[in-house]
């Protein structure tokens, strides 16, 4: 069985608990009950694992946060912000001082892995950004993209995937209506991609796509970007994705009808 490191909400479950985590480390057993279990591939080794119990956690040489967003880390949990609230009050005329997107990524990532990770949207006051909140997961800039809003949700390859000489600027692969972003909840996320295949895990729905372009050379990014005043992120493990899991075959065959011919699964 895979191993991950122990989160912090196992810890806080109390001593027989956290006694319990140390026997199954050192056994090499750990419950990842928290996240919900990869579906296609094997996990491999732990590449990221970040529990932002302190600054350190937060290494420039793996995090960007792009186009002036800010972020602290309190609490053991990273909050990233947007400029627009960073610079409130502050006389900041920069590019990018007005914007309300917070924008983080991790850089240095393989082509295919498992990344799991917890995080939640922080509901605005202002119930008209409120009605507008979106959230963009991006397995590369603006290529591989899971987009929640009060809408729903969408799995797209989007241009810097799809390239500037096609004749639609992204590709629609999956549209989930019902799965639409909650604020101030924590969302426990888990996201497989191997070959031309990727999984999404989102509250208890499952986004499958298979399409060529899955499988093409992109940014070796993992980001993270939401509109609103800002999200905070409470753990990310990103491992190397392993072989496929020997049922997989069968598992990508139960998938609804509809869903397989959008994603075009044969």
């Amino acid at each position: 069985m895979n191993s991950r490191p122990v989160t912090k909400r196992q810890i806080l479950l109390g001593p027989l608990s956290f006694i319990a985590c140390l026997l199954a480390i050192s056994s090499g057993m750990v419950n990842a009950q928290d996240y919900p279990k990869p579906l296609m591939v094997s996990p491999g080794e732990i590449i990221i694992s970040k529990s932002f119990n302190s600054g350190k956690d937060v290494d420039p040489e793996i995090f960007n946060f792009r186009k002036e967003a800010h972020h602290e880390v309190a609490g053991g949990v990273l909050k990233v912000i947007p400029p627009v609230v960073a610079y409130e009050g502050k006389q900041v005329d920069t590019k990018w001082a007005k914007s309300s997107m917070s924008r983080a990524g991790l850089t240095g990532l393989p082509q295919e892995f498992v990344c799991q990770f917890r995080w939640k949207y922080i509901r605005p006051d202002d119930e008209r950004a409120y009605n507008k909140r979106n959230v963009y997961i991006d397995l590369g800039h603006r290529c591989i993209r899971t987009s929640l809003s009060a809408k729903g949700t969408t799995l797209k390859l989007e241009n810097h995937l799809v390239g500037k000489e096609a004749a639609e600027s992204s590709i629609l692969i999956l549209s989930k209506p019902g799965l639409k972003l909650a604020a101030d909840k924590w969302y426990d996320i888990t996201i497989e991609v191997k070959g031309n295949e990727v999984i999404f895990q989102i509250d208890g729905e499952v986004l499958y796509g298979q399409h060529a372009l899955i499988a093409k050379e992109r940014a070796n990014t993992f980001n993270l970007d939401s509109g609103g005043i800002g999200y905070l992120l409470d753990e990310v493990i990103i491992r190397k994705a392993g072989d496929f899991q020997s049922d997989w075959p069968a598992r990508r065959a139960s998938f609804p009808a509809d869903q397989q011919q959008k994603t075009g699964v044969n």
